[in-house]
Order: C-alpha cells, then sequence, then structure tokens
C-alpha cells in the first residue's frame, strides 16, 4: 500500500482530505444551524433581524457543502485514475522484460486478472481508505471540540460513540473479511483463467467430453465466489446496520444532556436541537470507514498479487554498462550448455554453430533436441549456463537487449495474433508498411488478399484465421520487418508440401541470414546449410 500511494505527489492528497473534511464539517454546520432556526423561529422572536445570521448560515453551509463536496470529487477521483495509470504503466514496464522465459506457465487469464482486474481493486485505496481515514480524525476531532464548548459530556460521549463506528466497527469488519476477501479475489483470477482456456479450446473440448469437465470447473469456481460473496455481503450489513444506529444513540445523548441543561436553565434552548442535529451531522465523519475498512483485505490482497507480479525477477537482464552496438551480424554458439530452471537435464550441451551474414542454416533434429531453445539464445530471451552465444564477436551479455533483440525478426512455432487486423499485426513489425507492401509479403507466403480482407478483424487471438494462416502471417510478419537476421520456428508446420516448399524458396532468396528450425528436412534444397541436434537423455 505505502508503494503504491508513493506513486501521487503529497500535494493532491492533502488537497483532497482537506476539502473531505471541509464537506463533513459543513454538512454537520448546515444540520445545527438549521436546528437552531427552527427552534429560534418557534420562540417567536421580536424581529425576523434576530434570525439573519442563522438564515444566512444556513444559506453559506448549504453552497458551501455542494461546491466542496463537488471539488473534493473532482480532486479525489483525478488523483485515483492518475495513481492507476501510473501503476498499470509500471506493472507493464516490469512485465515486458519478464517475456517470455519467466512468465512460462503463467495462464493469461491469471495475468490479465493481475493488469485489469487487480489495479482496478487499488482504485479504492485512496477514495475508500486513506481519504476517509484522514478525514474522520480531522473532522471528528474539529466536530468534538466544538461540541465541548455546548456540553463537555456530550463531547465525550460523541469521541466514544465516533471511536466505536469509526475504530471499532472497522476493526471488526476487517477481521470478519479477512479471509472472504482474498478467497474472492482468488475465485476471480481462477474463473478468469478457466474461462479463457475454455474458450480458447472450445473446439477440443466440445470433441471430447462436450465441454462437461471445463464446465464442472467453471461451476466449482462460481461457487467458490459465491461462498466469499455471501460471507462479504453479511459483513457488509452488519457494518451498515451499526452505521445507521450508533448516530441514532448519539442523537438521544444530545437530547438527553443539552436538554438537561436547558431545563437547568444553563443552556440556551436554541442550541438544543442545533446540539442534537450537529451530532447527526458529525456521524458523516465516520460512517463510510466500516464499509471501506471490510474491502481493506482485498485491497491489500490484490496489492500483494501485483507487487509479486512486478517483483518477479526477469531471466535476462541489461548490461550495466552496455556495448555499442554489434559491428556485423554474424551469429556464434561457442560451446554452448544451457538447463531450464527445474529441469533434470540440459536443454543444450556444449552446442556449437556459427550463421554468418546473408546464410541460410536449417537446425533439423528430433523432438526434444533442443532446436528451439537455440533461438531462444539467439534472441536473449535466455541465457547459457556455459559458453557464449556472439553477435558481431561481442558476447550477447554485453550489448544492449534492445539491440540484440532488434538484429532478428523471430517467428513463433505458435505465433501471437492480436485481436485485430492482419494489418495491425504486419505494422508490429514496420508500424509505417503500406499497403502495397503487406498484400506483396503476404503473397509471397500464398496468403493472397486485397486491401478490405488486409483490414478484416481476425478474431480474439486469430481465432478466424486456421492454424497454417497464422503461421503465415508470423512468417510475412517478419519478412516484413527491416531486421537484419530471421529466425523462424517451424515456419512450415501446417502448410502442406507445395506450400511449404514455396515459403522455403522464399526464405532461401532473401538477402538476409535465416536460422530455421524444421522437421521438414527433405524440402530443403543446396541453399540451406543443415545444421543436426541429436537428442540429450541427459
Amino acid at each position: 500500500m505505502r508503494d503504491l500511494l508513493g506513486l501521487v505527489r503529497p500535494a493532491p492528497v492533502a488537497l483532497a482530505v482537506l476539502l473531505g473534511t471541509g464537506v463533513v464539517l459543513s454538512g454537520a454546520a448546515l444540520l445545527a444551524t438549521s436546528g437552531a432556526l427552527i427552534t429560534g423561529a418557534s420562540l417567536r422572536p421580536s424581529s425576523l433581524l434576530v434570525l439573519m445570521p442563522l438564515i444566512t448560515g444556513v444559506r453559506l453551509f448549504a453552497v458551501s457543502r455542494a461546491a466542496l463536496r463537488y471539488a473534493e470529487r473532482l480532486v479525489a477521483h483525478d488523483l485515483t485514475l492518475r495513481l492507476v495509470g501510473r501503476l498499470r504503466v509500471r506493472l507493464l514496464e516490469r512485465l515486458v522484460p519478464l517475456a517470455p522465459a519467466a512468465l512460462t506457465g503463467t495462464r493469461g487469464g491469471e495475468l490479465l486478472a493481475r493488469i485489469r482486474a487487480d489495479t482496478d481493486e487499488l482504485q479504492g485505496v485512496f477514495v475508500r481508505l486513506v481519504a476517509p481515514a484522514a478525514v474522520a480524525v480531522l473532522a471528528g476531532a474539529v466536530a468534538v471540540g466544538l461540541t465541548a464548548v455546548v456540553s463537555p459530556p456530550l463531547a465525550v460521549v460523541l469521541a466514544v460513540l465516533l471511536g466505536v463506528l469509526g475504530a471499532a466497527v472497522p476493526a471488526w469488519a476487517r477481521w470478519a473479511a479477512r479471509a472472504a476477501a482474498p478467497e474472492r479475489a482468488a475465485a476471480d483470477a481462477a474463473f478468469g483463467a478457466d474461462f479463457l482456456d475454455l474458450v480458447r479450446g472450445l473446439p477440443a473440448h466440445l470433441t471430447g467430453d462436450g465441454g462437461r469437465t471445463a464446465l464442472a470447473t467453471l461451476e466449482a469456481d462460481l461457487a467458490r465466489q459465491g461462498a466469499a460473496e455471501r460471507t462479504a455481503a453479511r459483513v457488509q450489513t452488519m457494518t451498515t446496520v451499526a452505521r445507521e444506529g450508533v448516530p441514532g444513540l448519539g442523537m438521544v445523548a444530545a437530547l438527553f444532556l443539552v436538554g438537561t441543561d436547558v431545563a437547568a436553565g444553563g443552556t440556551n434552548p436554541v442550541l438544543l436541537a442545533a446540539a442534537a442535529l450537529g451530532v447527526l451531522g458529525a456521524f458523516e465523519a465516520v460512517g463510510g470507514l466500516g464499509p471501506a475498512w471490510a474491502a481493506a483485505p482485498g485491497m491489500r490482497a490484490a496489492a500483494d498479487r501485483v507487487r509479486a507480479l512486478a517483483e518477479q525477477e526477469p531471466a535476462v537482464t541489461d548490461s550495466a554498462e552496455p556495448e555499442a552496438g554489434p559491428a556485423s551480424y554474424t551469429l556464434a554458439f561457442d560451446a554452448v550448455t544451457m538447463t531450464y530452471p527445474g529441469a533434470a537435464a540440459p536443454a543444450l550441451t556444449g552446442f556449437s554453430l556459427a550463421v554468418g551474414e546473408g546464410e541460410k542454416v536449417a537446425l533439423v533434429g528430433p523432438s526434444g533436441a533442443g532446436k528451439s531453445s537455440v533461438l531462444a539464445l539467439a534472441m536473449r530471451f535466455r541465457d547459457p549456463d556455459a559458453g557464449q552465444v556472439r553477435l558481431g564477436g561481442t558476447d550477447l551479455r554485453r550489448l544492449a537487449l534492445a539491440d540484440v533483440r532488434a538484429a532478428s525478426a523471430w517467428a513463433d512455432q505458435t505465433p501471437q495474433i492480436l485481436g485485430g487486423s492482419i494489418a495491425d499485426n504486419l505494422r508490429l513489425a514496420r508500424p509505417d508498411a503500406p499497403d502495397a507492401d503487406m498484400i506483396a509479403v503476404l503473397a509471397e507466403v500464398g496468403l493472397e488478399l486485397n486491401r478490405e480482407e488486409l483490414y478484416r478483424w481476425v478474431g480474439e487471438a486469430g481465432e478466424r484465421l486456421s492454424a497454417g494462416e497464422r503461421a503465415r502471417v508470423a512468417v510475412a510478419r517478419a519478412l516484413l520487418s527491416p531486421a537484419p537476421r530471421l529466425l523462424l520456428d517451424e515456419p512450415t508446420a501446417h502448410l502442406d508440401r507445395p506450400a511449404a516448399q514455396r515459403l522455403l524458396g522464399r526464405l532461401a532468396e532473401d538477402r538476409r541470414s535465416v536460422l530455421l528450425v524444421t522437421h521438414a528436412a527433405d524440402l530443403l534444397d543446396p541453399r540451406w546449410r543443415i545444421a543436426t541436434l541429436q537428442h540429450r537423455t541427459g
């Protein structure tokens, strides 16, 4: 929470708190002045001028309360939106270095929950927790002080009741909701991840058990959500009862204590209604703390999950003093050994390979031999345990990550297609690419599209495209990139033999160096140099 509030400047925070305090005090003063005015009018004063100060006060406090409320909401919500905006930017900045290696195994729905649901939950940190607590302290202290001028015993009673409603009830609410909020957040995240998995794998579910297993999982997630929601609702009910009942006790105490003084002749009768209504209005300072603090465990749990994600260590980091960009784009693997975290055996052992500028090299071998790991090292998604990967003769670890990755256009075996148009996806590689260039490069990989089809929506994660079309779009994106080297992982896996041969021929004609992972060695012509990887058994 402290780290979160560190993202905002103190001046807007102080202004919002002062405006909120002014709203509460204006409301209490409006009620007190109205009570005094009604009582004063009932005494039938000899002249209306006697009531003019009270009439003016009612108007002043009514207008000031509305104006202060508007200003307080404006400042508080602007502060909140800026806070959440900065938090999302910081979180995304932390996620970029984590991808893809450090996020391996993390479900997409969980990431979405952290970025969207948890940061949305943190919107209430200031407007629902920090500001109300600060306003309660300031406004409550002023209200007790003013009440003491009229009746010291009533001031003591008011202070106690404010403490009950502002501290005891919120403390109980927080204790009662300590398990429900994290459970609800965990159930929300699980439901989001399971639902996203169901949508993405819908054909497989339908052809399997008809989706019964997936639906049962979702129903279990909903049951967890429902149980947590019911617990939270019970806590909310009790805090609402306290919020409505405790101010009533304060008003009864004011009527009794001040009324006793009025009957004894020690207090002006005008102050009886003023004290009772003023005390009632003072509880606005703490009335919202019960429900707010009931939500505090959920906000803390959301903050902990966001912080855990932001503090996750990336698999690779930039050099403290990176060297200048490479002199050439010759790629060399020198006796490289690499083991994935938690793996029993290395994915690569003593691997060596050199890819000169303009050279076409195909990595072939059985599944599990480490072919894709070679591409991951070339992109510096991971670093080797031993040996070196060099670009232009310089160890990748001594170059800036941006320079290393800008040197390669990468097409993954399971390419990421965004939920936009084909043009949107191609312009990830070259933002200024004209339509003619995109249509031409798509034709080179076997996708004949017109301009209208180029801008047609491809669905969430490219679901409206076939596997072969997604592979072609990924290769076209790599070809469109200005990067001096192409790294391609099984680009022909979803293509028929003639289409695969055409694509490999187009890659062989490219002036850039190409490092290709493939199982289709029989489709390669003499322009390709074949490097064979053997399966490592440990």
